[in-house]
């Protein structure tokens, strides 16, 4: 497990702020959840903690350690794009291995791993089919597995169920919070699925365009929201996907 501080985050593209001066912290195996409209710079803000982007200017801290300059390799990070990222030309047991390939682990702890992952997420009828042979739902889970299978000290996840179905998005949030617990993973999730957000977090993040407005537990965001955007935003989503779920 590890803790995660932002401070000061900064980040340009030319002339558009995308993040300005963020102060964040996530704790020790805490499930955060990170929501906001599109566009104010939720992904930006996984890349810079994932280290596919440096920020303008700031720091990043897991534990006590300062990280700004370690490569993404070295930060021992799972991550699980949006668009799920897997290899079209691996099969589900090459891809669940890959990123231990790339960190030269022998091949007998590659299948020993990606075994007893595949066990884990309910794979085992699919460990040699192709991703073009999967469900939304099924590639998910290997996307998942992948990332869980480096043994990583911090899972990021970026909107992982946005292309799932209702029913199988219910589901896999649940194994998803599951397996966090059991694993005792710290896990930063995005998502724009407020229900989503107040089932599983332990605490929700909500941002606004470039900034951070509030860092509570699910309770205290409805009880006592820092601002009118705060109010407005948890509200009128929480309403919009009750109204979707009755239809």
């Amino acid at each position: 497990m590890v803790s995660v501080r932002l401070m000061d985050i900064s980040k340009n593209f030319a002339e558009i702020e995308i993040l300005k001066r963020i102060n964040w912290e996530i704790q020790e195996g805490e499930l955060m959840i990170l929501v906001g409209p599109s566009g104010c710079g939720k992904t930006t803000l996984l890349k810079i903690i994932l280290g596919s982007l440096k920020p303008n200017s700031g720091k990043i801290y897991f534990n006590e350690e300062l990280i700004n300059d370690i490569s993404i390799s070295k930060r021992n990070i799972g991550f699980v794009p949006q668009n799920f990222g897997l290899f079209p030309h691996l099969n589900v047991h090459e891809n669940i291995g890959f990123g231990m390939k790339m960190r030269k682990a022998s091949q007998d702890k590659v299948n020993f791993q990606v075994s007893k992952i595949i066990k884990m997420l309910k794979l085992e009828d699919l460990e040699l089919r192709m991703p073009n042979q999967l469900s939304w739902g099924q590639q998910q889970r290997v996307a998942l597995a992948r990332a869980l299978a480096i043994e990583p000290r911090l899972l990021l996840l970026d909107e992982p169920l946005s292309s799932v179905d209702w029913v199988a998005r219910k589901e896999i949030t649940m194994e998803i919070s599951r397996l966090q617990k059991t694993l005792e993973i710290t896990t930063i999730y995005v998502t724009h699925d407020i229900t989503e957000a107040f089932d599983i977090g332990d605490r929700i993040t909500v941002m606004s365009a470039s900034k951070i407005e509030q860092s509570a537990s699910p309770e205290d965001l409805i009880k006592n929201p820092k601002n009118e955007f705060v109010s407005s935003y948890i509200g009128h989503n929480r309403n919009v996907q009750r109204l979707g779920s009755l239809m």
